[in-house]
């Protein structure tokens, strides 16, 4: 099962619980979708994280190799 997945699951989960506490009165539809959007950006940013983390920058010389040329996506100048 991919990430994706697993997350949209999670965003269903959430929503079925809020339409829950919605019914019962706790809270309201508009608070529901304020919790789970939130619940859904510092998930989105802790995976990020996560992913990132023990990776190394790569290093200048290695990035830009000398004997590519680069080509200008705004003028499509080359230059070597």
């Amino acid at each position: 099962m991919k990430w994706d997945s697993i997350w949209q699951i999670l965003r269903y989960i959430l929503i079925a619980g809020g339409g829950f506490l919605t019914g019962k009165g706790y809270i309201t539809a508009e608070q529901v979708t304020t919790i789970v959007g939130a619940i859904g950006s510092v998930g989105a940013i802790l995976w990020g994280l996560f992913v990132k983390a023990g990776t190394t920058a790569v290093p200048d010389a290695v990035a830009a190799r000398a004997d590519v040329p680069t080509v200008s996506a705004a003028t499509g100048a080359v230059t070597q």
